[in-house]
């Protein structure tokens, strides 16, 4: 049901589904999300008399909510959080934590690339490689997430099929982590997510790799991936009925168009539909043989887009949540007419996140890089506001986040 709210008597909690002017005339990047703090208020007063909220989906006018300080997740389904939710604090900053993540990353991609190529020869699964992935991946997005997200995205456009499962499973443990689960948890949905696609080991390379649509023969042998997956794993020691659950289901849709089972809404378990949206966004932000990879924002739009059709809409509210208005690896303009790819999220303030400047004003590139945190840097040289102006698609100017790898 909706509601007129009058600026002055908005809260975090709520959701807002209309605006009193049209959407492309503010800096809102989607058109209806949850208030989560004094930024999003502050926001909304700047440029609104009054909104529309949905009360079905969030905080009623009346209902009192406690504030995301608290360390309570907003949520329009409190049955997707555990019952009881962790709160993870980021507890080293981003430099800190990049030199351990970059050697790790390297590591558990190389492992990544072993195990895909021993199951391709026939020979078992590599568990011990598989849990040594997560263990060296896991601790540190537990403690700052950023870091592991933005080497996500400096993806070698030959390797796809392998560091897709690493940053498959990258994304779901930081989803994970937003939303609370317990380490238990997060180690059953990230197994579950890196090993879904194990079963691709047992298809033709020319299929895999084809650059043209598939005919329905060719994209019915691809299907059958999940079972070859399922066969792998079952045939594996050490592997729990609840990882391979997330790896059977992880192609299904909120609709029940996905497969192998046409299952759909809370038949489709938790885990597999988190790992369905963690799939798919990391899909679209890949340079794959048939497509180029979206930007980051597009892919959020995207997955705006399939909310309710292929995917859970309180889940990809929550997962964009995760990622924030400018998700990691996003290119940005800045009002100073600087251009810049966003490095970490600020929590506390999720329109000001953390941008490493690779052109000047004039759009030259940067004989060195600066890094720029837009929750402390709140004007320029000038005294004018400091703030995100254009989001930019992937490959603008020119720009590859490989060449600035730091």
């Amino acid at each position: 049901m909706e509601k007129q709210v009058s600026c002055e008597h908005l809260k975090p909690g709520m959701y807002v589904s209309q605006l009193d002017r049209p959407w492309v005339e503010t800096p809102f990047l989607f058109q209806g999300f949850f208030i989560q703090g004094s930024e999003d208020m502050d926001a909304l007063r700047k440029h609104c008399h009054y909104v529309y909220i949905d009360a079905e989906r969030g905080a009623d006018v009346e209902q009192e909510i406690a504030s995301p300080a608290s360390g309570q997740k907003i949520a329009a389904k409190p049955a997707l959080c555990p019952n009881q939710a962790v709160t993870y604090e980021d507890t080293v900053s981003f430099e800190d934590e990049f030199p351990t993540a970059k050697k790790n990353h390297q590591q558990v991609c190389t492992l990544m690339n072993s195990i895909m190529e021993e199951v391709q020869a026939g020979r078992k699964l590599n568990t011990a490689a598989a849990r040594e992935i997560v263990n060296k991946t896991m601790p540190g997005i537990l403690r700052n997430p950023n870091t592991f997200m933005w080497l996500s995205r400096l993806k070698k456009q030959d390797s796809y099929t392998y560091t897709h499962c690493v940053d498959a499973c990258t994304l779901a443990i930081a989803f994970g982590r937003h939303l609370g689960l317990p380490r238990e948890e997060l180690e059953t949905l990230a197994q579950g997510t890196l090993l879904a696609d194990i079963g691709k080991m047992k298809i033709p390379p020319t299929i895999l790799q084809k650059k043209t649509r598939l005919i329905p023969e060719e994209f019915a042998l691809i299907k059958k991936h999940v079972h070859y997956t399922v066969e792998i794993l079952k045939k594996t020691e050490g592997i729990s009925e609840e990882i391979i659950e997330v790896a059977y289901h992880h192609h299904e849709r909120y609709n029940g168009s996905g497969y192998p089972q046409g299952l759909g809404g809370d038949d489709i378990p938790l885990y597999a539909r988190m790992a369905a949206i963690a799939d798919c966004y990391d899909a679209m932000t890949s340079n794959r043989p048939y497509a180029k990879a979206l930007s980051p924002h597009t892919a959020i739009q995207k997955l705006y887009e399939f909310r309710n059709v292929d995917f859970q809409d309180e889940l990809v509210e929550q997962f964009v949540q995760c990622l924030g208005a400018y998700p990691v690896g996003t290119l940005v303009e800045l009002s100073t007419g600087q251009v810049g790819v966003v490095l970490a999220q600020n929590r506390v303030r999720r329109l000001r996140p953390q941008v490493m400047i690779l052109l000047d004003a004039n759009k030259k590139t940067c004989s060195s890089y600066s890094v720029i945190n837009l929750l402390h840097e709140l004007d320029d040289e000038e005294g004018n506001p400091l703030m995100i102006t254009n989001v930019l698609e992937a490959g603008a100017y020119g720009i590859n986040p490989r060449d600035f790898y730091l």
